[in-house]
């Protein structure tokens, strides 16, 4: 009994000493989770930026928009520069306040980025040629109107426009532009400062066009001097006398013919009715003419209106007399002769062999209305022959006086 008892006390030593050499498994214990910090950052839902980011997004679209806005230069891309960096930079400033530190590199390099897109394209439209973007185009006039019209292209929003004459400032005028452009229409009356070419073509006036716009660009265009060439201011004369086609001896009265325009200075009367010029350099303009004959019985045409190049005028003849402006104008006179030619009757200004005036008066509806005034004058002698009692025949329209 006590044997068994033995071996069973030496068998639970045994067992015992061989759990005593086995090694204790170690348990992880787990770290305490850290105590968040207090700050001013609210977490936001799942997959939406935070505070923080949505100010800081919101100040580089402000710098964005105001980038583009500075494209129109001038005081207003100034102002619009300077509020984009106030408003934009302060977001992203107070944004990075937010994260609850700032990084000062990262804040530096974010301002450098917003100062660059902010003004980058303002120094751009300074740095241009002033007129880059600025067109004078489809200057034009309305002969119906007498107006002058031309259009303003440009990205501007509004436009300053202005008329020279030799550098008188003549006109101005302004408007908002739309869709990148602005016509103007001038009356021809408000800017017109003398004729812009003289008998031979050559410009005399130099008038121009001139427009600022409100993004400071500038632009000007000259105005076709054919345009501005508005006022006649000579005349010439030429005669011939009629005879009665059924009798050779007998004057019936002389036929006239104007040239109304521009004449050179060397101009002038022919002896025999004539005139020098055959012809002058083509003008439109609006102006009267009356045409009176003197030294005898004192006579005048009717009134001619002249509009462009067209003249009208009522015949005392009766119907209505027209012709182009452009060559000799045939004036109706008195009457017309059995074939149709018109002439003023010797009975109606003829008072005797002598000398006789013919005075051009024009008076031109444009500016100042002035009037000029041509005179020439003939020897003229329309007394009839007498075959059968051998009466001298008269000599017709002779010398010049």
């Amino acid at each position: 009994m006590g044997g068994l008892l033995d071996k069973a006390n030496a068998a639970k030593e045994t067992e015992t000493e061989a759990k005593a050499a086995e090694p204790e498994p170690v348990v992880a214990k787990s770290a305490p989770e850290p105590v968040a910090q207090k700050t001013g950052a609210v977490p936001s839902p799942t997959g939406a930026p935070d505070k923080a980011t949505q100010i800081s997004l919101a100040g580089w679209v402000i710098i964005l928009l105001g980038a583009i806005l500075s494209l129109q230069g001038g005081a207003w891309g100034f102002i619009v520069v300077t509020i984009v960096l106030v408003l934009g930079i302060g977001a992203i400033v107070q944004a990075e306040r937010m994260r609850g530190s700032i990084n000062q590199v990262k804040l530096g390099a974010s301002v450098v980025v917003a100062l660059l897109i902010a003004t980058t394209p303002y120094a751009a439209v300074m740095l241009v040629p002033t007129n880059a973007s600025m067109a004078i185009s489809d200057v034009e006039l309305d002969e119906d109107t007498n107006e002058l019209s031309f259009k303003v292209r440009g990205t501007m929003s509004s436009v300053d426009v202005s008329i020279e004459a030799d550098g008188v400032e003549m006109w101005t005028g302004s408007g908002d532009v739309s869709n990148d452009m602005k016509k103007f229409k001038v009356p021809l009356a408000d800017f017109f400062n003398g004729n812009g070419e003289d008998y031979a073509g050559n410009e005399v006036v130099d008038y121009v066009i001139k427009a600022v716009g409100s993004n400071g660009q500038e632009g000007e265009v000259n105005i076709p001097s054919r345009f501005t060439t508005r006022e006649a201011q000579d005349a010439g004369v030429r005669i011939a006398e009629l005879h009665d086609s059924n009798d050779a001896d007998e004057y019936l009265g002389i036929t006239m013919e104007i040239l109304v325009g521009l004449l050179g200075p060397n101009e002038d009367a022919e002896d025999g009715g004539g005139f020098s010029a055959v012809g002058l350099r083509p003008m439109n303009a609006d102006y009267q003419v009356q045409v009176t004959v003197s030294g005898g019985e004192t006579w005048t045409e009717s009134l001619i209106t002249v509009d462009g190049d067209m003249a009208t005028w009522a015949p005392q003849s009766g119907g209505t007399g027209s012709g182009s402006t452009s060559g000799w104008l045939g004036l109706t006179g008195s009457g017309t002769d059995p074939s149709g030619v018109y002439y003023l009757d010797k009975s109606e200004f003829y008072n005797g062999k002598g000398e006789y005036t013919f005075t051009v008066e024009i008076t031109n509806t444009l500016g100042d209305q002035t009037v000029f005034s041509s005179d020439y004058c003939w020897n003229i002698d329309l007394k009839t022959g007498d075959g059968e009692n051998s009466v001298a025949k008269g000599d017709g329209v002779g010398l010049t006086c």
